[in-house]
C-alpha cells in the first residue's frame, strides 16, 4: 500500500507540474497536491518533496527550477515540449518487432500491459500489419519453464551474481554460481549466458534446468565481459526442428514446447525445436499414439532407444530364464 502511495504522489506531482504554465509554489504543492498532506510538518514536507523531486530527475524528468531576478525560488514546472513523447513513425518492420515482442510475453505476467500496447498500435496501423508472419510466429516467447528469465534479465542489466540450481542433460544436479551477462532465445528455447564462478569460465545455460528460485546476491560481476557474448552449446547440445504428428490429446511434451499445432485427419501435427536429446525424450513419452516423425535425425534416435529397451528386456529374460 505504501509503495502504492508513493506512485500515486509522485505520478500527482508530475500532473501538477506539467498543467501550470506558471512554477508552482512549495505550498501550493503541499496545499494542493494528493499525497502530500501526510506531512505532519514542515520539514517532514520538504524531505519528502525533495526526495520525490530527486527521484523524478533520475527517472529523466525535466523539472525547472524557477527564481526571481534576486534568485528566490517561485516554484517548480515541467514543460510539456521537453517531456512529451512525439508522434512515432514505426516501419513494417518495427511493427513485426514489436508483434513478435508481444507474443513473447503472450502466456508471462506482463501479457496485459503487451496486449494493451499491441492493441493501440493495431488501432493506428491496423491488425493485419501488426501480425507476424507466420515463419515467424513461436520462434520467440516465453514459457512455464522460462520464469527465471525475468530475474536473469534483471540480473544481468545490474550486473549482480545469482545462484540457482542446475541439472545437465544428463540429469546430474548441481548448484552454480554465476554472473549472468545476455539472455539469448534460439528457436523458442531460452538460454543464459554468462561466467560460472566455481568453473571460472564461460558456460551457456538452458532455462528449463534450472529448477527452484534463482537468487539474486548483493555481489557484483567481476569477470570481464565480452561485448558480444556468443552462445557456445556442446555439439550433443545442437537444436534440431522436428514436426511430430499424435493422436489428438496425447503428446503434453511436446505440445507443451510446441512451436506450431496443426489439426489434421491423421491427428495434431506438432513442430517442436529443441535439443535432440529431449525431443527424443518427449516423443517417447507419447510413443504409442505417435503417427509420424518428420525428422530423419529424431527419427533415428528413437528408432535406437526403442532398440536399446527391446535389447535390453530381452537379455533380462534372457537371464532369468538361465537363473542367472
Amino acid at each position: 500500500m505504501a509503495r502504492r502511495d508513493k506512485t500515486e504522489r509522485l505520478l500527482n506531482l508530475v500532473f501538477a507540474m506539467m498543467s501550470t504554465r506558471r512554477a508552482i509554489s512549495r505550498s501550493d504543492i503541499r496545499e494542493n497536491v494528493a499525497g502530500y498532506e501526510d506531512a505532519r510538518s514542515d520539514e517532514a514536507f520538504e524531505r519528502m518533496f525533495e526526495r520525490d523531486k530527486d527521484e523524478l530527475r533520475s527517472m529523466g524528468l525535466p523539472i525547472d527550477t524557477v527564481s526571481d531576478s534576486l534568485g528566490e525560488v517561485l516554484g517548480y514546472r515541467i514543460s510539456p515540449s521537453e517531456y512529451e513523447f512525439v508522434d512515432l513513425e514505426l516501419s513494417p518492420e518495427d511493427i513485426i518487432v514489436l508483434g513478435v515482442a508481444a507474443q513473447v510475453w503472450d502466456q508471462a505476467v506482463l501479457s496485459a500491459p503487451a496486449q494493451t500496447a499491441l492493441r493501440k498500435i493495431e488501432a493506428k496501423y491496423g491488425k493485419n500489419v501488426v501480425t507476424p508472419p507466420a515463419e515467424l510466429s513461436g520462434l520467440v516467447r516465453l514459457q512455464a519453464q522460462d520464469v527465471s528469465l525475468p530475474v536473469l534479465l534483471t540480473a544481468a542489466r545490474e550486473k549482480r551474481v545469482v545462484k540457482f540450481e542446475y541439472h545437465n542433460r544428463s540429469g546430474v544436479q548441481s548448484m552454480r554460481k554465476i554472473e549472468p551477462w545476455a539472455l539469448i532465445c534460439r528457436q523458442g528455447n531460452w538460454y543464459c549466458i554468462g561466467f560460472d564462478l566455481d568453473r571460472m569460465d564461460q558456460r551457456t545455460f538452458k532455462l528449463p534446468r534450472i529448477h527452484g528460485t534463482v537468487r539474486t546476491t548483493a555481489e557484483k560481476h567481476s569477470a570481464p565481459r565480452p561485448d558480444h557474448p556468443t552462445m557456445e552449446i556442446p555439439q550433443s547440445e545442437g537444436l534440431v526442428t522436428a514436426t511430430i504428428t499424435v493422436s489428438a490429446g496425447h503428446g503434453a511434451m511436446l505440445r507443451k514446447n510446441s512451436m506450431r499445432l496443426d489439426q489434421t485427419a491423421l491427428g495434431d501435427r506438432i513442430e517442436v525445436c529443441g535439443v535432440l536429446a529431449d525431443l527424443v525424450e518427449w516423443t517417447l513419452l507419447a510413443l504409442a499414439h505417435v503417427v509420424s516423425i518428420e525428422s530423419p535425425a529424431l527419427e533415428t534416435e528413437v528408432n535406437a532407444a526403442i532398440d536399446a529397451l527391446v535389447a535390453g528386456h530381452q537379455a533380462a529374460f534372457t537371464e532369468g530364464e538361465l537363473g542367472v
